[in-house]
């Protein structure tokens, strides 16, 4: 019997189609066979990078059922919108067959690809005259453009009516019925209405099975309105007046007012107005607003800041705000008393007389009408009334053309091989973030710092997700319900224009790609949770995001402690979530996806939920082969990161998040890392750490690990590294050793296996805590690179010895530290630095030094990355052998090797500098070449001093809470 051979990328080639599971029969009576025509049509939508699509199907030559497909490939046609589309004629014996169709296409991945994306075969119906498949579908959901028309398609399956609500910016709405097709979805066309409608806000109005009316935004929108400009939420524990997250129990909300990146402004002010547009007084407010703890504000800003509103408010009813690090900020207690008032927020500058005028007053009649207003970039463009949701919710959807970005970087060279990829994990909103991030960074922010990291020498930058969510200052981990990005990340540009989050990370993307850059996308698909979560209820009560009863009439909720998890079994909320990650990569042109927490969705999802990985992994590498997977999966399970086969094994991601590693090196719960054990004096337990080096747990080997140093989860729900190495009391100045081993951390991880990635601030010893939640903590403090910008740094010595010295010499008089022979022992450039700082008000030294300190670490952290990526010993999967360990002196030493080069890395947690070390070394001769001890990194230049040694018994010296890096010569 013959078989038709199929190149299927799931598996190379392949006998034969998928054997998927049984179903869609098509019986007949019996009696002589009747022919069948039936058009199958492959919808590739916007991938239009496949070409020579075929069909394969279950029958032979002659059309009859073929359980071995047979017939030869049958070539499609183009048919227009990415369609392509043949007609096939088949025998209809009326026995009970399982009909069944592919296709095949080439394209990015290869030639004669199999191009089905599903688990098994597409089911074919003998009694439908067609029959179509599409592996994605984000380019018909949604509000779209179809030549000059605009269309929208919405699924709501259980809803009784649905009509799209159009709103211009000056408040018209307009309002267009859709119609429900056999699959639930709702489909509207406005003739002629794209280039009117292009920018315009919209919801759906949606009538649920019971009869109730809700708008609800598009989960296919590119954009949204975003959360009103200028407005947030905070939090305060009710007792302490710390900023608290908003589900700590029994605290205090605030709102929020703010305005960003105006520190060249001479004042600010907050005007809050009834309904009709009148001012409210000073004593209106108070009358509305009442009485207000005020101590709690002085308890959270350390009475640094005075931003409450009833400190601050005029007679005329104005608020004056209070400058927070360029950023402008006024609190107002109960935000319940605010809805149905009207804000706006107006920024004072010198113009070029000296004279004060309102920023964005065209006219200069010294007021913002509506359409001035509308335009400035600190006032919301869409409305100015608060709501009960105001600070929160992100409201409607923005009709927005996907296609209109033009990419300018997508050829530029960059690391393709993510085992020679080093990853620097950031959280944009913080990223640049001051004043306890009262002044927020964007995504212009970010992309000013694009050559910071090329000096740094990563590769590779992943973002914490960067999907709409509630509130302007998030982690972003609520959740996926639109593909939308976060409308706070946007900015005003150069020209004045403001670009949306959007194209803000459009824009950031093709810079960073310019520049070198890789970037991954973090997506959380195993929950979604929010106060305003557009997807709940949808339709009505059977709510079928979240249903995962199959039963009519009956619901079943899975959850997480975070959020339901999504209903994957729906084929409808399945296509979501692939199209979301697949828009990641074919649309915004990330480099790769990071999973959060992938059990919940294979555990919790169960087989449901391992298919829609397998699936969002075949889509993303077949329009993509460059792109890269990583799942953050607890605990570790080496089949994720295996490819997927046809048999239902391997989720098909090319890693795994391997926090191990940082729980070995840095901090853990249950058994303590190297560095937790050593900063609190117990023993540390360096054959684990060994043992993991060179049998990892949980993987099939290194190539497949993100090692990770640091992130976000670890700095926000443990400690910072540094945190850490000062043991159980951080404090605001590390001491020597403290400093020594947050950078034999950094230096383990780039030395390591894997492909090593830390979190934002690790590079020069930040110490803030960073936790969920709680923006007041986010800021890193970036004010050490604009320290010493004349100094020659690869001459600076700082240490604790040195920092004595200075602490000693500061309140000396100039003619008499002049004859101290310490001051006159200083180098001419110790000597430069030394009166710089002595020339600094007080309290601003301890800072500073601290600052040389950070601009120390960062030194250390661009030589050992460049070591790393000088050698392809140090690749994810060169090979890692044991050479020595000692609990008891915290002694660790391992080597590097592939082909012909190899490094012997030597390290120890130590209290004391281990001079003359004997060990057995790897035979050969080993030249040091890298020394975290060094003077230059803020060390006391305890090492071997560049020499070579000879393998066999050595004496080594190996420095307190620091490493040496040998070459084999």
């Amino acid at each position: 019997m013959s078989t038709s051979r199929i190149n299927d990328p799931l598996k190379g080639t392949v006998t034969g189609p998928r054997q998927g599971a049984v179903g869609g029969s098509n019986v007949l009576a019996a009696g002589a066979p009747v022919k069948r025509q039936v058009t199958l049509v492959y919808d590739a939508g916007p991938h239009d990078g496949l070409t020579n699509l075929q069909v394969k199907g279950s029958w032979d030559a002659a059309g009859r059922y073929s359980a071995q497909w047979s017939a030869r490939p049958i070539p499609m046609k183009p048919v227009g919108d990415g369609k392509w589309a043949v007609t096939v004629e088949v025998l209809d014996d009326g026995q009970p067959h399982d009909w069944e169709w592919g296709v095949m296409a080439d394209g990015p991945a290869g030639k004669s690809q199999w191009a089905v994306m599903s688990e098994g075969n597409l089911k074919l119906d003998l009694k439908k005259p067609t029959s179509t498949y599409a592996p994605t579908t984000y380019h018909e959901m949604g509000a779209r453009r179809s030549g000059e028309d605009a269309t929208f398609k919405f699924w709501a399956p259980n809803a009784k009516g649905v009509r799209v609500k159009v709103t211009d910016a000056e408040g018209r709405v307009r309002r267009f019925p859709m119609e429900r097709d056999e699959g639930g979805n709702w489909s509207a066309r406005v003739e002629g209405g794209w280039k009117e409608l292009v920018g315009q806000s919209y919801v759906y109005e949606v009538e649920d099975s019971a009869g109730e009316t809700s708008e609800r935004p598009d989960p296919y929108a590119r954009e949204m309105m975003g959360e009103q400009r200028g407005l947030s939420r905070m939090h305060l524990d009710a007792k302490t007046g710390r900023e608290v997250n908003r589900y700590a129990p029994g605290n205090v909300e605030l709102m929020r007012f703010d305005i960003d990146d105006e520190e060249d402004a001479h004042s600010a002010y907050l005007v809050l107005k009834d309904e009709g547009g009148r001012r409210l007084s000073g004593e209106e407010l108070r009358k509305r607003l009442g009485d207000f703890d005020a101590s709690l504000v002085d308890k959270l800003r350390d009475g640094r800041f005075n931003d409450f509103w009833a400190r601050n408010v005029e007679p005329d009813g104005r608020i004056r705000m209070t400058n927070h690090g360029g950023a402008w900020t006024v609190l107002v207690n109960d935000p319940g008393n605010l809805v149905g008032l009207r804000y706006e927020l107006q920024v004072y500058e010198r113009d070029e007389k000296g004279e004060l005028r309102l920023r964005d007053d065209g006219n200069r009649d010294g007021r913002l009408s509506d359409g001035e207003r509308q335009k400035s970039p600190n006032n919301d463009p869409w409305s100015d009334v608060i709501t009960e949701g105001s600070g929160v919710t992100f409201r409607g959807s923005v009709i927005t053309d996907p296609a209109s970005y033009t990419w300018k970087n997508d050829g530029a060279p960059r690391e393709k091989d993510p085992s020679r990829w080093v990853v620097y994990q950031l959280h944009v909103g913080s990223f640049l973030g001051e004043a306890g991030n009262g002044d927020r960074s964007t995504l212009e922010d970010a992309g000013a710092k694009l050559d910071y990291f090329k000096k740094l020498g990563v590769t590779t930058l992943e973002l914490l997700p960067v999907n709409e969510v509630e509130g302007n200052r998030n982690w972003g981990y609520l959740g996926v319900n639109s593909l939308a990005v976060e409308s706070a990340l946007g900015f005003e540009d150069e020209e004045g224009r403001w670009v949306s989050g959007t194209e803000a990370l459009k824009r950031f993307i093709d810079e960073a790609h310019g520049r070198g850059l890789n970037v991954i996308a973090d997506v959380v698909y195993n929950h979604v949770h929010g106060d305003y979560n557009g997807l709940w209820n949808l339709g009505g009560a059977e709510n079928p995001y979240f249903n995962w009863s199959k039963e009519p009439g009956k619901f079943e909720q899975r959850d997480t402690p975070w959020g339901a998890v999504p209903a994957y079994w729906n084929p409808k909320v399945k296509q979501f979530f692939v199209d979301h990650a697949v828009a990641q990569v074919e649309e915004l042109h990330f480099d790769g996806l990071r999973f959060d927490f992938t059990e919940p969705i294979k555990g919790v999802g169960g087989r449901d939920g391992w298919e829609l990985l397998r699936e969002i992994n075949r889509q993303v590498h077949f329009f993509n082969p460059d792109v890269w997977t990583v799942a953050e999966q607890f605990d570790y399970d080496p089949s994720i990161s295996r490819p997927a086969q046809k048999d239902g094994t391997g989720g098909g991601f090319d890693a795994q998040w391997y926090t191990e590693f940082q729980h070995r090196l840095v901090n853990d719960n249950g058994k303590p890392g190297l560095l937790q054990a050593a900063a609190r004096g117990w023993k540390t337990d360096m054959d684990a750490f060994m043992s993991m080096l060179t049998n990892p747990r949980g993987l099939d080997g290194w190539k497949k690990a993100l090692t990770i140093i640091s992130n976000h989860d670890e700095v926000g729900n443990a400690q910072r590294t540094m945190n850490t190495a000062e043991g159980e009391r951080p404090t605001d100045f590390p001491e020597q050793w403290s400093r020594n081993a947050a950078r034999f951390v950094g230096g383990m991880g780039m030395a390591g296996p894997g492909i090593p990635m830390f979190f934002q601030g690790d590079e020069f010893g930040a110490q803030n805590d960073f936790r969920w939640g709680n923006p007041s903590t986010w800021d890193s403090d970036w004010s050490w690179e604009s320290l010493g910008k004349d100094w020659d740094w690869d001459k600076v010595t700082f240490n604790d010895v040195r920092k004595a010295s200075y602490e000693r010499l500061f309140p000396v008089a100039p003619e008499v530290r002049a004859k101290d022979g310490e001051y006159q022992g200083l180098s001419e450039e110790d000597r430069k630095v030394f009166e710089c700082l002595a020339a600094m008000p007080v309290e601003r030294r301890t800072e500073a030094m601290l600052d040389i300190t950070r601009r120390q670490s960062f030194h250390f952290y661009r030589d050992a990355i460049a070591l790393r990526r000088s050698s392809p010993a140090f690749q994810a999967d060169g090979e890692v052998h044991r050479v020595y360990t000692h609990d008891e002196d915290s002694v660790v030493a391992f080597t590097r090797k592939a082909g012909s080069e190899e490094y012997l890395v030597v390290g120890s947690l130590n209290r004391k500098n281990l001079e003359g070390y004997p060990m057995s070394l790897p035979p050969g001769r080993w030249k040091e070449v890298l020394n975290s001890d060094a003077a230059v990194y803020g060390g006391n230049n305890f090492g071997n001093y560049g020499a070579t040694l000879s393998g066999g018994i050595t004496k080594v010296n190996i420095p307190s809470a620091g490493y040496v890096v040998f070459r084999r010569e």
